[in-house]
């Protein structure tokens, strides 16, 4: 993954803040700064997680006689000099290609072209499941979304009812966070505390362990991107109350993988051969929603079929801890907030709903959520002083996640911060966030926003 020095990125963050002068009539947002975990060094003293600088532009026009255009751009650098990119969304739409579209009452057609975020599933979102679209992923707090490729369209008639479709011959899955992979070596590293690199040695039986060669089998660029996603969402709103089901067949956002491994014969070396898949599957679910003022209120359901089941490979995961099992997923959930100029507050519950043994099973990746509550609050206290908090707790696992934060405005481009982030996990260490305990950070920041 290409990296950028410190002097680059604050370069590149200064251009990005120059370029919103020369926009008119546009809506140009943004910002840049920099945050350190080390007010107390004993909390998150983790390599990559020290501190880091980010930018983020996004662009976006939307009126009654020209195209909508959108295009929103993050970059994050951490201490490791490692650099992530985030094209949340590149897009061009166009109102009124078959009916005419009445922008106060949100009525008509519209085809959208480029990267855009699929609003289909408010529980796929909120809980950074990164099922349907793909996860910014920058750090786990707070995944983001980033939109798919391809070709939109809706159409909604007067009395609230709608359809939209979705179709692609191109798939660009999740980047971030990445593994550095060294083909001279055939080793694999982590500089990004998100990111767990295979065990990079292992026991065979002998008095010490011995070092494990990734032999990493990289497909043809035209065998990645050339993949096919196709879908549809069919519902009807009115003032307060809205209900979608949509159905889409799509590549998985994360790339899988295949591991087989070979032991040489004195027992000297392990060489683990890794082929990157990239399986399809198929994402549905629906939701009701119900809003009055500022207060909703949602119930939402979604289910994930992989198209492929890859049986767990135990000896390969013994020794590189790599797993590649596979099984359905279902989810319930629903939630109720409100949320105003002055303040936020609600309440959230999901659900894995589809069997596994926790035990057992080695799942490619363990659920992010089984069976988990959040609670959350804002508050503007003045004009330069706000307040927010965040908690999740996974009443099965005991996970939780703490996100707690205070912001206060130097001026009206100038906003200062102060937060903690923490994650607890079960002493099993049997968990999706078990890894990451001690990502924990006590952070202050500071950003210039335009």
């Amino acid at each position: 993954m290409a990296t950028l020095t410190k002097k680059q990125l604050l370069t590149l963050c200064l251009c990005t803040g120059v370029s919103s002068a020369h926009a008119v009539n546009d809506t140009i947002q943004g910002h840049f700064g920099g945050m350190s975990n080390q007010i107390n060094s004993d909390i998150g003293d983790v390599p990559g997680n020290r501190y880091n600088g980010d930018a983020r532009f996004t662009y976006y026009k939307d009126n009654e006689y020209d195209l909508e255009r959108k295009f929103d751009l993050s970059a994050l650098v951490n201490d490791q000099s490692l650099t992530m990119w985030s094209l949340q969304e590149a897009y061009v739409a166009k109102k009124g290609i078959f009916r005419d579209f009445d922008h106060a009452e949100k009525t008509g057609d519209q085809l959208k072209v480029g990267r855009q975020i699929l609003d289909w599933s408010q529980m796929d979102q909120f809980w950074g499941l990164g099922k349907l679209n793909n996860r910014k992923n920058f750090d786990f707090f707070n995944p983001g979304q980033e939109g798919l490729i391809g070709l939109g369209y809706e159409n909604k008639s007067s009395n609230g009812f709608f359809w939209k479709v979705f179709g692609s011959g191109l798939y660009a899955p999740e980047t971030n966070p990445g593994l550095d992979v060294n083909k001279s070596n055939n080793t694999i590293k982590s500089r990004n505390p998100w990111a767990q690199a295979p065990a990079p040695s292992t026991n065979i039986g002998g008095p010490t362990d011995v070092p494990i060669q990734y032999i990493v089998d990289y497909p043809k660029l035209s065998d990645v991107i050339y993949r096919y996603s196709i879908g549809a969402n069919v519902g009807w709103e009115n003032k307060n109350w809205a209900a979608s089901g949509y159905f889409i067949r799509k590549p998985e956002n994360q790339v899988s993988t295949n591991v087989e491994v070979a032991v040489a014969q004195n027992a000297a070396s392990v060489k683990a051969f890794i082929k990157p898949e990239f399986y399809y599957h198929d994402v549905f679910g629906g939701n009701i929603k119900y809003r009055n003022a500022d207060v909703e209120m949602y119930v939402s359901g979604l289910g994930v079929f992989p198209n492929t089941f890859p049986d767990g490979n135990q000896t390969a995961t013994t020794y590189t801890e790599l797993k590649t099992e596979k099984r359905r997923e279902a989810y319930l959930g629903g939630g109720i907030s409100r949320i105003n100029d002055n303040y936020g507050m609600g309440f959230n519950y999901i659900a894995r709903v589809s069997p596994f043994d926790r035990e057992k099973d080695s799942l490619a990746q363990d659920p992010r959520w089984n069976q988990a509550v959040n609670a959350f609050f804002s508050k503007t206290v003045t004009k330069t002083v706000s307040l927010s908090g965040d908690i999740k707790y996974d009443m099965l696992t005991t996970d939780r996640l703490v996100m707690l934060r205070a912001g206060y405005k130097v001026s009206k481009e100038l906003l200062m911060s102060l937060g903690v982030n923490m994650i607890g996990t079960p002493k099993s260490g049997k968990s999706y966030w078990s890894p990451y305990t001690n990502n924990d950070a006590l952070f202050a920041g500071l950003r210039y926003i335009f």
